[in-house]
């Protein structure tokens, strides 16, 4: 058995902004599916506008940083502002409308909200999880190698 003696260099690596969104909008779909078992309109509508917001949210902020990065790399600031101001004007306008005209769950709004937070958290722990059983088995492996000499 090979042991892969490459560190990682950082918890991030390209493809994980992707693998996040994708992450985000599975584990709404399957909320969403779970929230439909008990039968309320409130409580899926609360759920799934919630996340809806989080994964848009998610999206344009990566889409902004992508596209200042890339293009206008000497207005980076004011670009950044522009944006995320009209993106929280737009979100902020969605949030209102639907508390206005729909009966909302703030607990299962909440939720969907905090969906793309509680999958970047779950990606970082387990990352830092399995770098540091990585090193310890790698530490064992040594151990027993140096013992173990015929």
């Amino acid at each position: 058995m090979p042991i892969n003696n490459k560190v990682p260099s950082s918890l991030f690596d390209e493809n994980f902004p992707d693998r996040v969104l994708k992450t985000s909008v599975l584990l709404s779909l399957i909320i969403i599916a779970g929230s439909l078992s008990y039968m309320s309109f409130v409580l899926t509508t609360s759920i799934a506008i919630g996340c809806f917001i989080s994964v848009a949210l998610f999206k344009t902020t990566w889409w902004t940083i992508q596209y200042a990065v890339r293009k206008k790399r000497e207005k980076i600031k004011g670009f950044f502002l522009k944006i995320s101001f009209l993106k929280y004007f737009i979100i902020g306008a969605m949030l209102l409308s639907a508390c206005l005209f729909l009966e909302i769950n703030v607990a299962a709004m909440s939720l969907g909200l905090s969906i793309v937070v509680a999958v970047i958290v779950m990606k970082v722990g387990s990352r830092i999880l399995v770098n540091y059983l990585n090193r310890s088995v790698r530490a064992s492996n040594f151990k027993h190698q140096t013992t173990n000499k015929f």
